[in-house]
């Protein structure tokens, strides 16, 4: 094989380079066709048709879904950490192509060219960030799991490693018989960096493997991610009448396997997403496809397979992007996924064009890859802007296509559309609007409603895709301060994407002439206990909906899912009522999130709980995720400036509160051989849970409640009595909104000085030293800027932050209080050895045979998403033989390559400031989302 490799500096400095050529100031680059909008001047040419694609299904009444996920039968208690696909629900049967807006593309400016966003930062934020950011964690969740099949027009998958490996590649496999090389071509490892008119699904071969009605071959493709996290994994095949339609694949990953049966005889050619999960770098990852059919006469295409989403792979002609993909703009991922130049750049594929490329290849690509067998729809998510210096306006506006400009369009006499598109665009506006106002949605009632409007925008003309109904949606005004701050909060981005995902749902139901079913909100007041030996009970409340019909439906039945470390989720159960009995393992502990099902569809997931089994002469704890805060204050702000974009606010999900904290304390106990049960904040201060079962409480406050409040006066009040009844309480983050609460059961108060991400352990904890809090890149969250505190009562300080401010105080007996969240601290070490010499001085060791022993802790694991540089990856390209095989036999397997990057009234005149320059699974809504 022939390596070429690519180092991470190069993409920087290559964007650097790019930068630096450029003038303070330029105009803004005008298309000869489509303006910075995507307005289509009057009298612009008929666009270029688009290509069919070859072996597309004939249209048919009953079509064969592409993904179907298959759960495995028997009471496996396991899960899935982002939206579990069934095709089953409201969209059952149903394809939404999905366009989060602009992205970053290579861009003439003046003389000169360089690679910028399609909009500036406004208030903090960027039009392109923020329409992918939300496509990404919530808008295709909520479709997935109301079961939809999904296609994006951008890479979506926000981790910046990629894995490619392809059939022939070391770590391909293949074990039994039944094999041959198949004449049509397939996907080849791609020399980096990647030229714009590169196709790399013709370049390469692809293996086929002759079906049987029970499995009797198989292959398999291996691999090793740079480090553990959460990766979408998407596979190719080549498409054809003698394909099966119920290929079966399965994804070995942390938790457990996933199978899936894959209609090969649709979206051949292309990268088709199989799911999110997570995997960890020490254990391999794992794609297989056994040859088991019911269409025992056909053979399966085994192609390639795809893990991450990367950095950007296209040079125009001045290097790389020096981005993550999931940043690009549509152009470069409908040639990355397979269509023809055609498609992506129907005049010209000269840089020069990339940017008007990229509105028309939004629709495009979508058309090529769409079949007479789809029932779709097209639906592109946009922000808006005012343009003018002191921008007021507000609100929400929707948009179908016309024949006249947005100013003039008069709907009734200008709308062009694809039949369909109007009634689609009136149902989701509806909604939208709707739950923007209601008091059970974001609550703002003033909400402005612009309407459905028609414009001549090039994405929504039936030139470029007549074969479903297209509506764009801009959401909110980015460039007015109000706008851009409900812009900013996941809440508010959560709310409204649900709000689609339920006129998508209202737009299909209307032309089925059949009721419209939602799928339900996830379960609250979630725990686990400890009940007979070996066994525990998880509990959670009935899901009803609303009276105002904001959320989703009541709940039919559940569906409980396990882990053994929080992160790595297998199949689950299926349960009817609102909690079940599970078994333990006798030394290990074992989390669970549950999710709320009906007709309509499948949940988001609840926050994770957990439980260990007691051992016999040691005490028991209870854990209390009181960490339900979910607000624009915990993005993590990113230095974009080399793009001219300077500080820029992300809402990343994983990097700021995905609900599963439990399991860092559920790790450390465990480590100390402490048995626990868990519950949230909500189920504790219910007065469902008797305190008195157990020998300590540790309350994991985090950044506290909305807005960093500290616990409710119900839950400190169970805390009180629970010290009153001689339980300790260890409590760990934010609580500095309350003194009273912090004087009376902490032990402390305000402090002097300032707090920092290092802390030193004294007194008890003396010897632990240079404990790193996490800054949203080790595991965990951005824990922000801790409390200092200061210490009364008699309370002996346990730490001190580097920069001199008291971190951690305590009293023998009765309380720990550590000023920052305990899951922030980096080391897993260091939790395990901090927990240890606090259960030490919180329990009397007498009370627990024998007390706790200093101890070696074991290997680090990072449990959460690196995102520091992973090196390089291989780039280079292999030369597969053409022929025929009859039996291609057993491949030597190996390391596959790896590329991991470091990431980290409309007006048209919303283009980028200044030098026109500018990152589940899981996805989780808690309290207060509802």
């Amino acid at each position: 094989m022939l390596r070429f490799q690519w180092p991470v500096q190069q993409f920087k400095t290559l964007a650097a380079l790019s930068l630096v050529t450029l003038l303070s100031t330029h105009a803004r680059a005008e298309s000869p066709y489509i303006d910075d909008c995507g307005l289509e001047p009057e009298g612009m040419p008929a666009p270029l048709p688009v290509p069919s694609r070859p072996w597309e299904q004939a249209k048919q009444a009953h079509a064969v879904p592409v993904v179907r996920r298959e759960v495995a039968s028997g009471q496996r208690i396991d899960g899935v950490p982002t939206a579990r696909f069934t095709a089953t629900g409201a969209l059952s049967g149903k394809t939404v192509y999905l366009s989060p807006g602009h992205g970053f593309t290579w861009t003439a400016l003046g003389t000169s060219f360089a690679w910028i966003t399609q909009r500036g930062n406004n208030n903090s934020v960027v039009e392109d960030l923020i329409t992918v950011e939300t496509v990404s964690q919530f808008l295709i969740p909520f479709l997935q799991n109301a079961g939809a099949q999904v296609f994006p027009v951008r890479e979506t998958d926000l981790n910046t490693a990629l894995v490619f490996i392809d059939n022939g590649d070391p770590g391909y496999q293949e074990t039994g018989t039944g094999f041959s090389t198949s004449t049509l071509t397939g996907f080849s490892r791609p020399t980096l960096p990647l030229d714009g008119s590169i196709n790399t699904f013709t370049t390469g071969t692809n293996r086929l493997i002759d079906a049987s009605m029970t499995s009797t071959a198989s292959a398999s493709w291996t691999a090793s991610v740079p480090s553990d996290g959460f990766y979408s994994v998407s596979i190719s095949y080549t498409a054809f009448s003698g394909r099966v339609r119920d290929a079966h694949y399965i994804v070995k990953h942390s938790g457990g396997e996933s199978h899936f049966r894959i209609n090969q005889r649709s979206k051949g050619s292309t990268w088709v997403l199989l799911g999110r999960f997570y995997f960890r770098a020490n254990q391999p990852a794992v794609v297989r496809v056994e040859n088991d059919s019911m269409d025992i006469t056909n053979n399966i295409s085994l192609d390639a397979v795809k893990i991450g989403g990367g950095m950007g792979l296209i040079d125009r002609g001045g290097g790389l992007s020096a981005r993550p993909r999931f940043e690009e703009s549509s152009r470069y991922w409908s040639q990355f996924a397979g269509a023809p130049s055609s498609v992506y750049a129907p005049s010209a594929n000269a840089p020069s064009n990339d940017r008007n490329n990229d509105i028309v290849s939004r629709p495009r690509f979508s058309a090529w890859l769409n079949e007479p067998s789809d029932d779709a729809v097209y639906f592109a998510l946009h922000t808006n802007a005012t343009g003018v210096t002191t921008p007021t306006a507000r609100g929400t506006q929707t948009y179908v296509y016309g024949t006249a400009n947005v100013d003039t369009c008069v709907l009734a006499n200008n709308y062009a559309g694809v039949s369909g598109s109007r009634e689609m665009g009136d149902f989701i506006r509806n909604e939208v609007i709707n739950d923007l106002r209601a008091d059970a949605g974001w609550n703002e009632p003033t909400w402005r409603d612009y309407g459905t409007r028609c414009a001549n925008f090039g994405e929504l003309n039936p030139g470029n895709n007549s074969e479903m109904p297209a509506v764009l949606l801009e959401l909110a005004f980015h460039d007015t301060p109000a706008d851009a701050e409900r812009l900013k909060e996941p809440k508010f981005r959560y709310v409204a994407a649900r709000a689609m995902s339920q006129g998508i749902i209202r737009y299909f139901a209307s032309k089925a002439g059949v009721a419209a079913r939602f799928p339900p909100e996830p379960p609250a007041n979630v725990s686990a206990a400890n009940t007979t030996a070996g066994s525990a009970i998880v509990r959670w409340s009935a899901v009803l909906p609303d009276a105002q019909g904001v959320g989703g439906e009541a709940a039919t039945s559940y569906r409980l899912y396990s882990s053994d470390d929080g992160l790595g989720w297998d199949e689950g159960v299926s349960v009817n009522g609102t909690s079940m009995t599970v078994t333990l393992p006798a030394t290990n502990p074992k989390f669970f999130r549950v999710t709320a099902s009906n007709p309509g569809g499948e949940s988001f997931p609840s926050a994770v709980v957990g439980a260990r089994a007691r051992q016999p002469g040691k005490p028991l704890a209870l854990v209390i995720n009181g960490y339900d805060r979910f607000d624009a204050t915990l993005g993590k702000t990113e230095n974009l400036a080399m793009w001219n974009l300077g500080s820029v606010l992300r809402i990343i999900v994983q990097r700021m509160n995905d609900g599963s904290y439990v399991r860092s304390y559920g790790d450390a106990f465990s480590a100390n051989d402490v048995g626990f049960d868990s519950a949230t904040s909500d189920a504790f201060a219910s007065g469902g849970i008797s305190v008195t079962s157990y020998n300590v409480i540790a309350w994991a406050a985090g950044r506290g409640h909305a807005t960093g409040a500290a616990p409710t006066m119900a839950e400190q009040n169970a805390l009180r009595d629970a010290q009153a009844a001689g339980i300790p309480v260890l409590f760990s983050g934010e609580a500095s909104t309350d003194t009273a609460f912090m004087s009376s059961v902490l032990r402390a108060a305000p402090g002097s000085g300032t707090s920092s991400l290092i802390t030193n352990g004294t007194g008890l904890l003396s010897g632990i030293n240079n404990i790193q809090l996490d800054d949203g890149s080790r595991g965990a969250y951005d824990v922000g800027t801790p409390d200092v505190i200061s210490s009364v009562s008699g309370a002996a300080v346990l730490a001190n932050y580097s920069s001199g401010g008291v971190a951690a105080v305590g009293v023998p007996g009765s309380v720990a209080f550590l000023a920052f969240p305990f899951e922030g601290v980096a080391s897993r070490t260091q939790r395990v050895q901090i927990l240890n010499r606090l259960l030490s001085q919180v329990i009397p060791p007498t009370d627990y045979d024998g007390g706790f022993a200093e101890f070696d802790a074991g290997p680090e694991v990072d449990a959460g998403q690196s995102m520091d540089d992973a090196g390089t990856g291989d780039a280079g390209t292999e030369t597969l033989d053409g022929g025929n095989e009859s039996d291609a036999g057993t491949i030597d397997a190996g390391v596959p390559d790896v590329l991991s990057f470091s990431g980290g009234g409309l007006s048209c005149t919303s283009a980028p400031s200044g030098l026109l320059f500018a990152a589940i699974a899981v996805f989780l809504a808690r309290k207060s989302m509802k």
